[in-house]
């Protein structure tokens, strides 16, 4: 049917409509319709003899087919988003540990290096690692280090994980050769030479070394703890500090368990560390990689004012993130503002140290006045 025939059709079935075709023109357009009608009829006919029909079985497959394939791109959907939303959250992450400087991860590991050499004789030795994660977590870890005689052994690892700068409960986790007692410190005045454990020296062979912790009668600056034990065939590993919270309970008679001090070497920070090279390469675009070279001040073994001035400044810093020391200081309070009025007005003042040599050397200790117990705490063959 052609457009001027539709158009003719059209109006004749508008005036069919309304009534107004009337006679022969009436008759011709009702035979038209009845022709139309039987078409229709007949193509309907032919639609529904070519039509095949489905069996249930074949309908519920179907419609499994179809909800699995919509589960599946729902499940791509999904994993589409968790993979940008961990690539977006690793990058922010990175940002958000690499802001500042010194940056964040480098300050959380500066807390927990520093909070380890003032507080574990054997703290001084290791260095913290930063793994950043996904969701702005960090996880750092640390060797646990002991030293008896010339050797440094692992005997543990410190693991802990942060949610931007926030700390979770430290995990400390030994292994190995660990004293099976906590050796302490004997605040003067409480001291008794009949605690000590030189008898245990004495069964011990000639082949071996010792770290022991030696506690005074009364306090000592530290450049009399330098002339005192300094020349002798050992090594002074830490020197606890009085800082005017040892030895005030009468309850503990006077056993110091949780020191604080410093070793023999400076607690360096990375403001004294001295640039000694410095190279600039093209990076990837516009970017530069910027390779530094550093190295530690000078330092003589026994340089008190060095020593002080640099667990002062520990402290300080510590002072800054005190909350995240004291989860690593086993949730006890540090109270470093008054320790360091009191360090600041007293001076500091030694009441133990921890040394580490060969037995019998250390035993010859035993007629030193100065002395008032001495506890063993490791005990490894040969190795001076």
């Amino acid at each position: 049917m052609n457009e001027k025939m539709s158009d003719e059709f059209k109006s004749k079935l508008e005036a069919y409509e309304h009534g107004h075709l009337e006679g022969r023109e009436l008759a011709e357009f009702e035979e038209e319709l009845e022709k139309l009608e039987q078409f229709q009829e007949h193509l309907e006919g032919d639609n529904l003899e070519y039509q095949i029909p489905i069996s249930g079985e074949k309908q519920k497959k179907i419609l499994r087919k179809s909800k699995w394939k919509a589960r599946l791109q729902t499940a791509m959907v999904a994993v589409g988003i968790f993979i940008i939303v961990m690539i977006v959250s690793t990058i922010f992450t990175a940002v958000y540990y690499s802001w500042g400087n010194p940056d964040r991860s480098e300050v959380l590991a500066n807390v927990m290096d520093h909070t380890i050499a003032v507080t574990d004789p054997y703290g001084g030795f290791g260095n913290t690692s930063t793994n950043a994660k996904p969701f702005f977590r960090a996880e750092m870890t640390r060797d646990l280090n002991k030293i008896v005689g010339k050797e440094h052994t692992t005997v543990g690892e410190l693991k802990v994980n942060f949610l931007f700068s926030l700390m979770s409960f430290p995990e400390w986790n030994y292994m190995g050769k660990v004293s099976q007692n906590q050796p302490a410190f004997i605040y003067p005045g409480y001291g008794d030479r009949e605690m000590s454990e030189w008898d245990k020296l004495e069964k011990l062979p000639e082949g071996t070394v010792v770290s022991a912790y030696l506690s005074f009668n009364e306090l000592v600056e530290t450049t009399e703890v330098f002339n005192r034990f300094g020349e002798k065939d050992l090594n002074i590993v830490w020197l606890a500090v009085d800082t005017g919270v040892e030895g005030k309970d009468d309850w503990d008679h006077g056993v110091v368990f949780d020191p604080i001090g410093f070793s023999e070497y400076p607690i360096w920070h990375d403001d004294d560390m001295i640039l000694d090279s410095r190279e600039e390469t093209k990076g990837f675009l516009f970017g530069k990689i910027i390779s530094e070279g550093h190295s530690s001040p000078s330092y003589t073994i026994g340089d008190d004012e060095v020593l002080h001035t640099q667990f002062l400044k520990t402290l300080k810093f510590l002072g800054k993130h005190e909350k995240l020391a004291e989860k690593l200081y086993g949730g006890q309070d540090l109270n470093l503002h008054e320790r360091i009025e009191f360090l600041e007005k007293n001076g500091i003042n030694h009441y133990g140290i921890v040394v580490t040599g060969p037995t019998k050397e250390i035993l010859k200790l035993k007629e030193e006045n100065l002395i008032s117990s001495m506890v063993v705490d490791e005990v490894d063959l040969w190795n001076w």
